[in-house]
């Protein structure tokens, strides 16, 4: 079979299991364009033969004669040896008689066409890509995905990524100055940049009081003195938490509640920018007015906002 290249016109035969084995799909050698070759075939075109010449009645009795003489000696050779010759036999033997050598010998000249479509197609390599083998090139099908479009994925995953990673960055940015000490110099100068803060580690699992007491003033019978010891047990600085202070009647009952923020408990001229120390104690005492409270008891809490 005779196809050609719809680009560059290049013609050449292909194979019929070659076309089978890519569904038709090949690569031109000249273009490298990948196109149908069942869709671009050609028809061949079977070019006149001479006529033959019939023979004449003289020598078809000729031929007959000589067939007769061929076969008349292994014919009497076949009745002497068996002479009770099968009809399969003797029919075989009437049909080499009847049968001219010129049947025998040649059949009616085929055309070109016929002859390629019944002799495997020589394939032109030379003639396709000069390289001595045919190149088919990757099977074409409709789910193979575009090159550019997986980069496109690939570069919008990445972007998704790294957004994600400074999203967590910028959350815990605390716990990562803690675990790493020596990237808050680079953090302090980020958060400078972008107006953000560096606020201290919040854990309060690590915060504990260590003792506490409410009892009257000696001086003033109307005021109330807060006592207590605070203990950060993490081993860095944290941010001071905040009090809550009920007060709670005979049932146990709150009577009145009151948040203490650090500058409350601490003191004004007390700096809460360097934090709770770590591993550190500081004792309270804050003054409660309570001549209008009648309170029996208290709970003291701490907590963070």
């Amino acid at each position: 079979m005779i196809t050609h290249c719809p680009s560059c016109r290049t013609h050449f035969r292909v194979h019929a299991e070659q076309l089978a084995a890519r569904a038709g799909q090949v690569r031109c050698g000249k273009c490298a364009r990948v196109f149908d070759a069942l869709e671009h075939l050609i028809e061949e075109i079977a070019p006149a033969s001479a006529p033959r010449s019939t023979p004449g009645p003289d020598a078809l009795r000729g031929d007959a004669a000589e067939a007769e003489h061929r076969a008349g000696p292994a014919a009497t050779e076949t009745q002497q040896v068996r002479g009770d010759a099968q009809p399969q036999a003797i029919a075989e033997t009437a049909s080499a008689r009847a049968t001219p050598p010129a049947a025998e010998a040649e059949t009616p000249q085929e055309t070109r066409s016929e002859r390629a479509l019944s002799e495997p197609a020589k394939f032109d390599t030379a003639a396709v890509n000069g390289a001595g083998a045919f190149n088919f090139g990757p099977a074409v099908t409709a789910d193979s995905p575009k090159p550019r479009r997986r980069w496109l994925w690939l570069t919008g995953a990445l972007l998704l990524l790294l957004t994600l990673l400074a999203q967590a960055a910028y959350q815990y940015r605390s716990t990562i100055i803690v675990l790493f000490p020596e990237a808050k110099p680079y953090a302090v100068a980020l958060c400078a940049s972008l107006s953000c803060d560096l606020p201290l580690p919040r854990r309060i699992e690590l915060m504990s009081i260590e003792a506490s007491d409410l009892q009257a003033d000696t001086t003033n019978p109307n005021v109330m003195v807060l006592s207590a010891t605070l203990k950060n047990r993490a081993i860095f600085n944290q941010q001071h938490p905040l009090l809550e202070l009920t007060l709670t009647d005979v049932q146990d009952q709150p009577v009145v509640r009151r948040v203490l923020a650090p500058q409350d408990y601490l003191g004004k001229a007390v700096s809460t920018q360097a934090g709770f120390g770590a591993n550190t104690e500081i004792a309270i005492k804050v003054f409660i007015e309570g001549s209008q409270i009648k309170a029996t008891g208290y709970r003291l809490y701490l907590f963070y906002s």
